[in-house]
């Protein structure tokens, strides 16, 4: 559902109609859904009239940004490679039971199924499933509806995290493959994803996630340290075929249902939505293996088409909560100098423009008791 993220793990603001909706046409993969490739436009003047970010930041704070800091080193664990578990990234059986469980959240329902489900369908094979996750809403099953698809209701704690890993925990395929429900596939999405994911080597995989709102990529992400918090920023893929990036966009992220588990699955004190993508791609790259994004191989993401209700100043707090929180989980050695040393300055600026960062602290501190890590673990 940023960082300059959409928080892929897009949360649905409560709410809102859920009569079904025609799917639109499918653009032919590898396109975006205007036809074309939008690269990113790098030129702050060229976003003036572009919207605000889910987080609620101008896209030209993002591109002065990512100018003024380029230089400074990447986050990752690629010195040394990662730290391996035993048996944690092989390739999975390819002949054996369900292939695909493609668990996706919803809090909109059919408002955002009705367009979601016919592509994917259309996409799965025979041995693929669907599990929905109603996230406190209603997911009447319809009349006819695909065998393949399971609604499973999530009555717990709501949000992106909690809801994921209740479906994984239902989840009966050897791929999990974490969809939002405005995220529109076509066909062989699924083969080329499955295909990666045989590769020892790689701990997750997504297709190169095409923001509708945005008209840009949400995939090619880059990730560093700046004022002793991370800054993560999204923009076109650089390279062709699989191309290694820092964090996944969890608007369409793939992973062995046994690796997820192993790890945990998603962080839910981040509910109800952004940085749940990152802090799992960092654990996975940490633990298992790369995280890569399929170049040439595209999907529509609707981007916004849930949490854009929700009020800004809520999505600001929320975001820099849960910046905090995954910036102390994944802080190491002189990092947390640097850190301490500019909290107060981030506060001071944060207190003359929009109190978000002194909110997200202590929403940050009081999150940090709540032992919420995941309870995708269970089997």
């Amino acid at each position: 559902m940023e960082h300059v993220h959409r928080g892929p793990g897009e949360r649905p603001a409560p709410g809102g109609s859920v009569e079904q909706e025609r799917a639109p046409p499918w653009p032919a993969q590898g396109d975006d859904p205007r036809g074309e490739r939008v690269p990113w436009l790098r030129d702050a003047s060229a976003l003036r009239d572009e919207q605000h970010d889910l987080a609620g930041v101008e896209p030209e704070e993002r591109v002065g940004e990512a100018t003024r800091h380029a230089a400074e080193a990447a986050v990752g664990v690629e010195k040394g490679g990662p730290r391996v578990e035993a048996d944690a990234h092989g390739s999975y059986d390819a002949t054996a039971g369900t292939r695909f469980s493609v668990v996706i959240p919803t809090r909109m329902g059919w408002k955002n199924l009705g367009a979601t489900l016919p592509p994917l369908l259309l996409a799965m094979a025979a041995d693929d499933e669907a599990v929905i996750v109603a996230d406190r809403c209603d997911v009447s099953v319809a009349p006819g509806l695909d065998p393949r698809c399971r609604v499973v209701a999530h009555p717990g704690p709501g949000g992106f995290a909690p809801a994921c890993n209740h479906g994984a925990h239902e989840a009966r395929g050897r791929l999990l493959l974490f969809l939002n429900d405005d995220v529109r596939l076509g066909a062989g999405v699924l083969e080329r994803l499955a295909d990666e994911l045989r590769r020892p080597g790689v701990a997750a995989v997504g297709p190169d996630v095409v923001s509708e709102a945005l008209a840009r990529s949400e995939s090619g992400t880059t990730l560093g340290w700046h004022h002793g918090v991370l800054e993560s920023r999204q923009g076109a893929l650089a390279g062709d075929g699989a191309v290694p990036v820092p964090y996944l966009c969890g608007a369409a992220l793939a992973v062995r249902r046994a690796d997820f588990l192993r790890l945990g699955g998603f962080d839910e004190r981040l509910a109800p939505y952004f940085w749940e993508d990152l802090d799992l791609s960092l654990r996975l790259r940490e633990r298992v293996g790369a995280t890569v994004a399929l170049a040439g191989v595209s999907v529509s993401h609707g981007h916004g088409a849930t949490i854009g209700g929700e009020p800004e100043r809520r999505r600001r707090v929320v975001y820099e909560r849960n910046r905090l929180l995954v910036t102390w989980k994944h802080l190491r050695g002189w990092r947390w100098l640097a850190h301490l040393g500019w909290l107060p300055l981030r506060l001071l600026s944060s207190l003359l423009h929009d109190r978000a960062v002194p909110a997200g602290l202590a929403q940050a501190v009081a999150h940090l008791g709540s032992g919420r890590l995941g309870d995708a673990r269970r089997d």
